[in-house]
């Protein structure tokens, strides 16, 4: 064997390798009642229900593993009019709002959108039981401190943002999952195992989304 055939062997296998590193397999999920059973979802089984032990909105469902500094926010807001793009996917108004909520705009470089996606019924929603004007996921990363810590002492956190426009029921499904990648020395956050390799949190929010399905349409009024 040639010293150039081995050395593509040799590059090839590092290439094998380190895909597969990156794809992780998809981790087990059970289904969830939320909003008192009028949603179903299916979640990982590693979150716990925030409302367990602090109080929550009542147009929020929190579910959170605090070994990562995760969480998956599921909330009802009345729908916005002003702003919100669809032609460019609203997610992503969605997803600049919360950096700006969380100090962290997008225009200070402070978080960054990598992809914002338009949704289809059956490719990414088959589980939705009725009629959406239009749904969308915006992937990127946010660089926040938590709670009362200072500048120095920004995460980096991966964010993705998935929006289901519902105007017949005048509301905006939000579902946003927060998982930390990178814990600043000196930050409040205690996530001993924040960064681990597990299922991207695109992948995540992409089969949670698939399983959103509303059981109470009454839940809206």
């Amino acid at each position: 064997m040639s010293k150039k055939t081995t050395e593509k062997k040799q590059q090839l296998f590092v290439a094998t390798s380190s895909r597969a590193r990156m794809a992780q397999p998809p981790e087990p999920t059970g289904r969830r009642e939320l909003f008192g059973g009028a949603i179903t979802v299916d979640l990982p089984t590693r979150l716990v229900d925030v409302s367990d032990f602090r109080p929550v909105p009542d147009n929020q469902e929190v579910w959170t593993d605090a070994d990562r500094d995760e969480s998956i926010i599921v909330e009802l807001l009345e729908r916005v009019d002003v702003g919100p793009s669809d032609a460019e996917g609203a997610a992503a108004w969605f997803f600049r709002d919360l950096a700006a909520v969380n100090d962290a705009s997008v225009e200070s470089g402070l978080s960054r959108i990598s992809r914002t996606t338009v949704m289809t019924g059956d490719e990414h929603l088959p589980s939705l039981n009725g009629p959406f004007a239009h749904a969308s996921m915006c992937v990127g990363t946010q660089t926040v401190a938590k709670g009362r810590d200072g500048d120095d002492k920004r995460n980096d956190v991966e964010v993705v943002v998935v929006n289901v426009r519902l105007p017949q029921v005048r509301t905006d499904v939000l579902v946003t999952l927060n998982r930390t990648t990178r814990v600043a020395p000196g930050s409040s956050a205690d996530a001993p195992r924040a960064g681990e390799e597990i299922e991207s949190a695109a992948a995540t929010a992409t089969r949670v989304a698939a399983t959103l399905r509303i059981q109470d349409w009454s839940l809206f009024g």
